[in-house]
């Protein structure tokens, strides 16, 4: 016999071992390519791309905290509930709405943060947050190499998806939601697909949907996504004929049943958190405040006023990419990815803060799709260059390091995303009011006072640098009564002055962070109105983003003594310049005195040396 037959002897034989070995472990296969291709892969790109991805991921989620004052109530939450080894019901932190129903159902990420905030401050939760994400991309990583996916499309959609994810990086529970997302799809694939003999990976899901359903509302979507996996298999079973095939069976009987009982006790352990069911009515009430229709991520993805940003487009070809996926279910005879991406491109849809869900929920069968569609190509020069060349995973690479190289120094979301975003740990002070709060703690400010007409962005930092503290509002969203009281007070709607008394505010928090390139915003708001009563109300506190004023009361006779701007102030520079002109004629000492004192507390202030170069030359 030839050389020749005994290599197709082995050959087979080696096959046949191979399918039989697949068999006894439970192993489903779903190799998608035909033919090896003719380039050997080179695994040291691969891990160049492994380590380089790490690396931008790391440094991609590091950022520090600005204007997300859901941050600092969730951590406010957090302390009480540690402090007092109780879950509220009722609001806790406003002098208004105290008493009203409030059912923090995210307090399983308000214990995590508190207790990382004790051990390594706002440092250890942003470190905790890299850590989530970098185990989100390891599980996909897992699941799109189980379908032998290249290395390339799994790095190039990897890309896509951290910029897809960029708006929802912030370290707040979401987070805790999208690693559990990932979780679910590994589970769902690994039994269905790779290890159907281990029946027990159904058994994770209660556990899962116990932990989910004490951190995180997006619970219900994972119960979506459970629901839609249960309903696949069930009509894979009754139509075996039309939505099967060899690689990818229908379940048994046995295995329906079990990922069935699985399914009911995920939804009776979502009722397991301290305010029960009620929790879930609470949540759907909380979606129907007309308060949200003025928060952008509660907006349709293609309202007008997204345009064609960045992360939009990124959305976009997620949203419309997915008929690649509709394509492979179809091809595959896959019911489950096909009605995976009908249900959630769906669900995406109605707002933008869904839209993260649905790109993470679909990355790994779009690279499945992608990879699956290239591989079955006639030609083999697309499917090298994608699977095996090192070409396309050197540019990635190259891609990789320039993003590397530009996040540290805020280039890369400055200057090529036109994205304000500032690299680094704890809290961003050019945003929020650091120093002001500074300045209130060291002159007792919230102890002195009790009933502060406090900025919406503001009102959870407020209750967390001082817990004695009440707020008039915060961003909890706990009413529409509340939030239109603030709108028409902080807008000088009709009647603002008449509220101003009735609600006995004896001192006030601004927040402008966008003061310097929109200064008209004091004219809108109700600092004119505090700027034209200076009988009334003092400013003792401004910088180029914050004010802080004072009721004219004798509790804060001291503070306003040795702090009142009396002249040098933003409003009168810009909209009152006489009331400065006739102070530097009549009271010289006073103007100079303050334009020192807030050089001295602001050196770099925009407004207040505009003021100086104004003024220096007459003072002098």
């Amino acid at each position: 016999m030839s050389d020749i037959n005994f290599q197709l002897i082995f050959s087979k034989l080696a096959k046949s071992q191979n399918r039989k070995q697949n068999k006894k472990s439970g192993k489903i296969q779903t190799q998608t390519s035909a033919k090896q291709p003719f380039i050997k892969d080179n695994p040291l790109y691969n891990y160049g791309l492994i380590i380089l991805f790490t690396v931008f991921i790391i440094l991609f989620t590091t950022f520090k905290i600005t204007g997300d004052d859901d941050v600092f109530w969730h951590l406010a939450t957090g302390k009480y509930i540690t402090e007092t080894h109780h879950v509220p019901s009722e609001d806790i932190f406003g002098f208004v709405t105290q008493g009203q129903e409030w059912m923090p159902f995210e307090w399983g990420w308000d214990l995590i943060t508190y207790g990382l905030y004790n051990i390594g401050g706002y440092t250890a939760i942003s470190i905790f947050r890299t850590i989530i994400f970098l185990l989100i991309f390891f599980i996909f990583f897992r699941v799109m190499r189980k379908f032998n996916v290249s290395y390339t499309l799994i790095f190039l959609t990897f890309i896509l998806t951290a910029f897809g994810m960029i708006d929802r990086l912030t370290p707040r529970p979401h987070i805790m939601s999208l690693l559990f997302f990932a979780v679910m799809i590994y589970l769902i694939t690994d039994f269905k697909y790779f290890n159907r003999k281990n029946i027990k990976t159904l058994y994770l899901f209660p556990v899962l949907f116990l932990l989910w359903a004490n951190i995180h509302m997006g619970v219900l979507a994972g119960a979506l996504l459970l629901f839609v996996f249960l309903l696949s298999e069930v009509i894979i079973y009754l139509k075996p004929e039309k939505f099967s095939t060899k690689e990818i069976p229908a379940l048994t009987q046995r295995e329906l049943k079990i990922l069935g009982l699985m399914f009911f006790l995920s939804i009776i352990v979502m009722i397991i958190n301290p305010n029960g069911i009620a929790t879930y009515f609470y949540a759907y009430d909380h979606t129907k405040m007309k308060l949200l229709e003025t928060i952008n991520e509660w907006r349709s993805p293609f309202d007008e006023m997204f345009g064609s940003g960045f992360v939009t487009n990124i959305y976009k070809v997620f949203l419309f990419g997915g008929l690649l996926v509709l394509y492979y279910s179809f091809k595959r005879k896959d019911l489950f990815t096909g009605m995976l991406f009908i249900v959630f491109a769906i669900y995406s849809v109605r707002a933008v803060r869904f839209t993260v869900d649905y790109i993470l929920i679909i990355t790994a069968f779009f690279g499945v799709a992608l990879f699956f569609i290239i591989t079955n190509l006639k030609g083999d020069g697309i499917k090298n260059f994608f699977n095996v060349s090192p070409v396309p995973k050197v540019i990635l690479e190259a891609f990789l390091l320039f993003l590397i190289f530009n996040i540290p120094n805020d280039k890369l979301y400055m200057d090529h995303l036109k994205y304000y975003r500032v690299s680094g740990f704890g809290i961003n002070s050019d945003f929020m009011p650091v120093q002001m709060f500074e300045f209130m703690k060291e002159n007792n400010i919230p102890q002195t006072g009790q009933r502060p007409l406090n900025h919406f962005g503001s009102g959870g930092f407020l209750v967390w640098n001082f817990p004695e503290s009440k707020n008039f509002i915060d961003s909890r969203n706990l009413n529409d009564e509340i939030f239109n009281e603030y709108n028409t007070l902080m807008g000088k709607g009709p009647g603002f002055e008449k509220k101003l008394n009735e609600y006995d505010f004896d001192y006030s928090i601004y927040l402008a962070p966008d003061l310097v390139r929109v200064p008209n915003e004091m004219e809108s708001s109700i600092i004119s109105y505090f700027s034209k009563k200076p009988d009334e109300w003092k400013l003792v506190f401004w910088d180029d983003k914050s004010f802080l004023y004072l009721k004219n009361e004798p509790k804060f006779k001291d503070v306003i003594d040795r702090f009142e701007y009396k002249y040098v102030t933003p409003y009168n520079f810009m909209y009152q310049k006489k009331v400065l002109e006739n102070a530097v004629a009549a009271d010289p000492e006073r103007v100079r005195s303050e334009i020192d004192r807030k050089i001295k507390e602001e050196q770099n202030g925009l407004i207040i040396n505009a003021i100086n170069n104004t003024f220096s030359k007459t003072l002098n």
